[in-house]
């Protein structure tokens, strides 16, 4: 994945993806466990980041399952120690995934810095074992533009469109992420949306607030904002008596035929 932009080696990467899993994992729980994750399963994390999806998968799986967690960067994830977890470097985009050997396989928030999301998700279900579940979340910002204060809006958007902007994608697509996964031959497949409200110095805001920071000198060179507007946006996200949108969730889910 050349040019991805959030390098889990800066300093505070740990602290910028804890807030997103403080969000997100609640949800992300649920779901794999209405999937029946549980004692034996071999599962998959593509896109492993911080790891806290994969440290909950071990303890869901206990000693008789095992959990592999992939990423281009995997120095948040090696420090999970449990007996039952292996962390590999891998780039979903050119390297191999084993075939039919995983009874669960899970990314989140990942496809959108992809070029080509259709391609990830077939190697996906490629690595399922028959009757295995993919479960695939992602994410649209489509909610940003329903902000009253302008400021914000073209903030997020810029912010955002700087981040996926080396895949040549955007994060205005996942929309299409259901029919996406649903021509891909899987039975009962199903989906879910949510998204998050963001009052300015709350964790989530945090989050953006620190992508924002990562990704502040990347945003002037391309002149997606004067500095002035930069300052605006994250004054936002550290004021308190502001409330707006943040990211929609999109999920998806299916399984692999018997």
């Amino acid at each position: 994945m050349a040019g991805y932009a959030l390098d889990n080696s800066w300093d505070r990467a740990r602290r910028r993806l804890a807030r997103l899993e403080q969000y997100l994992d609640p949800m992300t729980q649920r779901r794999m466990a209405s999937l029946g994750v549980g004692p034996g399963a071999r599962c998959l994390e593509v896109g492993g980041g911080g790891g806290s999806v994969a440290n909950w998968l071990c303890g869901q799986v206990g000693p008789t399952g095992n959990v592999l967690a992939t990423d281009i960067n995997i120095q948040l994830l090696e420090d999970i120690k449990h007996p039952n977890f292996a962390a590999q470097r891998h780039d979903i985009l050119i390297d191999d995934l084993p075939e039919a050997t995983f009874d669960f396989v899970h990314t989140r928030w990942l496809l959108h810095h992809l070029p080509r999301p259709d391609d990830v998700v077939r190697r996906m279900i490629g690595a399922l074992k028959p009757g295995g579940w993919l479960l695939v979340e992602e994410v649209d910002f489509f909610p940003v533009r329903a902000s009253s204060s302008e400021a914000y809006t073209r903030f997020m958007v810029a912010l955002t469109d700087t981040v996926v902007k080396a895949s040549g994608r955007d994060c205005f697509w996942a929309r299409e992420l259901p029919a996406i996964v649903a021509g891909m031959g899987l039975v009962e497949v199903g989906g879910e949306g949510d998204f998050s409200v963001i009052q300015g110095g709350s964790p989530t805001a945090e989050f953006f607030a620190l992508t924002g920071e990562q990704m502040r000198e990347r945003m002037l060179e391309a002149k997606a904002l004067t500095e002035e507007q930069f300052d605006q946006g994250m004054a936002l996200l550290n004021d308190p008596a502001f409330w707006a949108f943040g990211g929609g969730g999109v999920v998806v889910w299916g399984r692999r035929a018997a």
